[in-house]
């Protein structure tokens, strides 16, 4: 399912507009990226949790070379799924 059958779905199921669908879902995504960008976590209840991890600067060794290489820092998004959406999905 790609973004446009999503909202389309979403649409029909709440009945509103597609349009209307495709902004409420571009908040929801705009909402959790801003507050992981800002290392806090989103939790949707009945879906799951979106949490922002944050690693510091470090060496890597390149095992090809052996040539040690500093990493710049980065900011990776870890989801974790809800019990309720688990157990859904393993049906």
């Amino acid at each position: 399912m790609d973004n446009k059958q999503l909202t389309a779905r979403l649409a029909h199921q709440m009945g509103i507009d597609p349009e209307k669908a495709r902004k409420l879902a571009a908040a929801l995504i705009d909402t959790v990226r801003d507050t992981c960008a800002d290392l806090d976590s989103a939790a949707i209840p009945g879906f799951g949790t979106f949490q922002s991890v944050k690693t510091d600067e470090h060496i890597a060794v390149d095992p090809a070379t052996n040539k040690r290489m500093l990493m710049p820092p980065s900011i990776t998004l870890h989801f974790a799924p809800s019990v309720v959406l688990r157990k859904k999905l393993k049906k």
